[in-house]
């Protein structure tokens, strides 16, 4: 009788486990420790969001999206050098894990997606590189700039030959950043490639993104078909476009020209969302969990830059919420597909568990198996959980304005709108110096003082 009192209590100490295990299963996410970083950037506290993070940090799976955060941290404090630096520790590390290895993809088949460690999505990667370069382009140092610029090409090469499914195999606004680095050097030929690409780009964003085509890029075409000398072109797109005047290449080089560029709000976080039923045909306890976005709104929508009487409205040139969201989309699938394996998986270890109990136990066979497969369908239930990681200080949108001055030293008043137009806050930026045919990069990140965030249905 005490052995079966025993017995009783384990399995009752098991059942609590599996209500705990259900009621508390879903409820963090990477995400979760993040709030207080959040809260420091809004307030522009970056070293205590640094310092946050550092204390945060576990080394091992997460070492790249460790240092992705760290990098955008040090670059929204000003400190390109050392954002750099961590963002090229990122880049090595991607490169390792380039292929995973057969372990990890083993213990994420039967465990789950986050165990493996994280080697950044596709358009993260692709925007590490852009960083890198918006980076240099603050420093001053086109060379590095362009070095990077070329290696946003060899990675996007990649991602078409790879994963030609996916939707994000094209990132306009590093195309046209890189057509804007090589213009600045001279090399016009090569500009006109990179504008071409991301004119073709902003094409598929449109499409795929509701996102339209900068003038901007507009007027860039125009002018460099005119200065090379394609004719056709240039009448192809003066009737596309419906535009008769420019700025030609020998006006633009007596001026100088600033080049804002505003990382506005914060990329959709990543959650879970989890299911735990019982299986009706085997009385197995079941979870399936799967991440989904949830967007952080801003209030800000529009740009307007103003320097002296001179002023340029900025409009949206990537909407990372929107990449994010159909990129996910397009894994869903496939993530979708390695749950459901792993939950049978799961059941048939629990049912093992049972049959090996039930042959080792004959005395107390019926409760040995109950408590022994109860315990596996416990460690499944509590193990499944979905890869919430991301890089979470990216913005949710990249808005750009380009304002061609005269040379000289200018304070910049940039006005934040809002829906309606309205200016949501206002910043200055005194003693901005432009000079004659170089262009000034100005790209700071804005992030509202109280963040909200709206759900996206998963």
């Amino acid at each position: 009788m005490r052995a079966m009192r025993a017995h009783m209590t384990s399995v009752t100490t098991v059942a609590l486990g599996v209500v705990l295990a259900l009621g508390l299963a879903g409820c963090a996410s990477y995400s979760s420790s993040f709030a207080v970083i959040e809260s420091d950037m809004a307030a522009q506290r970056f070293d205590a969001a640094l310092r946050t993070l550092e204390q945060q940090y576990q080394p091992g799976r997460n070492q790249v999206v460790h240092l992705l955060n760290k990098a955008m941290l040090e670059r929204m404090k000003g400190d390109y050098a050392a954002s750099n630096t961590s963002f090229e520790a990122a880049k090595t590390r991607m490169a390792e894990l380039y292929g995973v290895s057969i372990r990890e993809q083993a213990l994420s088949f039967m465990v789950n997606d986050a165990t493996r460690s994280y080697s950044g999505e596709i358009y993260e990667q692709v925007l590490l590189h852009l960083y890198m370069a918006l980076n240099y382009l603050q420093l001053g140092d086109l060379i590095n700039a362009r070095v990077e610029a070329l290696q946003v090409d060899e990675r996007l090469r990649e991602i078409t030959q790879k994963a030609p499914e996916n939707r994000y195999t094209e990132d306009a606004l590093a195309r046209y950043l890189t057509g804007m680095i090589y213009e600045e050097r001279g090399e016009y030929s090569d500009a006109m490639i990179s504008y071409r690409q991301a004119y073709e780009a902003y094409g598929r964003y449109q499409k795929n993104y509701g996102m339209g085509i900068p003038d901007y890029l507009k007027h860039d075409l125009l002018r460099l078909s005119e200065k090379i000398g394609l004719k056709s072109e240039l009448r192809q797109y003066k009737k596309e476009f419906g535009i008769e005047k420019w700025m030609n290449t020998a006006e633009l080089a007596e001026q100088g020209e600033l080049v804002f560029i505003l990382h506005n709000g914060l990329a959709p976080v990543k959650q879970e969302h989890a299911t735990t039923v019982v299986d009706p045909a085997t009385g197995h306890v079941v979870r399936i969990a799967v991440p989904y976005y949830q967007t952080r709104a801003t209030p800000v929508t529009g740009v307007r830059v103003t320097a002296g009487d001179a002023s340029a409205m900025g409009g949206v040139a990537e909407d990372i919420d929107a990449i994010a969201a159909q990129d996910l989309e397009t894994k869903m699938p496939a993530i979708t597909a390695r749950a459901i394996a792993r939950a049978v998986v799961k059941a048939q270890m629990a049912r093992a568990a049972r049959e090996n109990a039930r042959q080792q136990n004959q005395n107390n066979a019926a409760l040995a198996s109950a408590l022994a497969g109860l315990a596996v369908e416990v460690i499944g239930v509590v193990t499944e959980r979905a890869d919430t990681r991301s890089w979470l200080t990216l913005p949710a949108r990249i808005h750009l304005a380009r304002l061609p001055l005269p040379p000289g030293s200018y304070t910049i008043k940039v006005d934040l709108l809002g829906n309606l137009g309205q200016i949501v806050t206002t910043q200055e930026y005194p003693n901005v110096v432009l000079r004659q045919g170089a262009k000034t990069y100005l790209s700071p990140h804005w992030i509202p003082p109280n963040d909200s965030s709206t759900r996206r249905a998963p």
